[in-house]
């Protein structure tokens, strides 16, 4: 277990770096399409194992497109949870026809997941949170009205509760994509508000880097990224996988794959 000062020092750390990120970082030029006025948005929930959790999110997300006063969709996917979560979401659609569900017969990972529910949304914008509830569904309400200037809105955590291994697997995370790509990505594994048409850029990552690298390829195309500290939470249950040693080094690989094909060979 680590103890509470390296915890705090590492994130302190973190902290400092994340501005240095952000004062590194060149504006996009694109002239983004969104106006302020969009007329549908789809919320997309990858799910595995939430029993505890799954019922409030899915509420709380039909309660936010109530607030927001748009036009939109709930998409679930369950990648092959082996807990209640899937029964749980069966119930909850008799009750909410915005919600719409699917399951995987076999676990496919988060990536995959990821990718399966950014094809399936089909409203103009893209609203992508957990199901373990350590973001909160009204975070939505609050980056809408960057929709307006923004075309990538990352709600940035302003703390993140991991222990120290996932705070120093995080901050690389962030940190390398300045480093091999002079562009920061400020935290790209928090939830984000997108422009469905920026979910066809092409992409080479299989795994987590996936949601670096659009936000590094969205920048070299024009397109604007806005970032909104946000409150994030610890998680109630379930358990936390991104610093798996299988992730880390799938992420590493794509990285050098993705700086290849950027920096060497010029594709954006």
């Amino acid at each position: 277990m680590s103890s509470p000062l390296a915890a705090e020092s590492a994130g302190h750390f973190a902290q400092q770096v994340e501005a240095i990120m952000e004062e590194l970082s060149p504006r996009g030029s694109g002239a983004g399409l969104i106006d302020g006025s969009a007329k549908s948005i789809t919320i997309c929930i990858p799910v595995y194992n939430e029993q505890t959790t799954i019922a409030q999110v899915v509420t709380d997300a039909g309660s936010a497109l109530q607030q927001a006063a748009i036009p939109g969709e709930i998409l679930v996917i369950d990648d092959c949870s082996v807990d209640a979560t899937w029964n749980i979401l069966c119930s909850l659609q008799k009750t909410m026809p915005g919600l719409q569900i699917r399951r995987h017969e076999v676990n496919r990972g988060i990536a995959l997941t990821f990718a399966e529910l950014y094809q399936w949304a089909s409203n103009e914008l893209v609203f992508l949170n957990s199901a373990d509830g350590q973001w909160q569904m009204n975070t939505l309400v609050e980056l809408l009205p960057m929709a307006r200037d923004y075309d990538i809105i990352i709600a940035q955590r302003a703390d993140k509760h991991y222990g120290l291994v996932r705070l120093v697997v995080s901050w690389f995370f962030n940190a390398l994509p300045v480093i091999f790509f002079a562009t920061p990505t400020y935290d790209a594994g928090s939830v984000k508000l997108v422009r469905r048409e920026i979910y066809a850029i092409p992409l080479i990552s299989s795994g987590v880097f996936a949601e670096a690298e659009r936000i590094i390829r969205a920048r070299r195309r024009g397109f604007r990224i806005g970032v909104k500290k946000t409150e994030h939470f610890p998680r109630r249950a379930g358990k936390a996988s991104g610093a798996k040693p299988s992730l880390v080094a799938e992420a590493a690989i794509d990285l050098l794959k993705c700086w290849f094909d950027i920096v060497v060979l010029g594709r954006e």
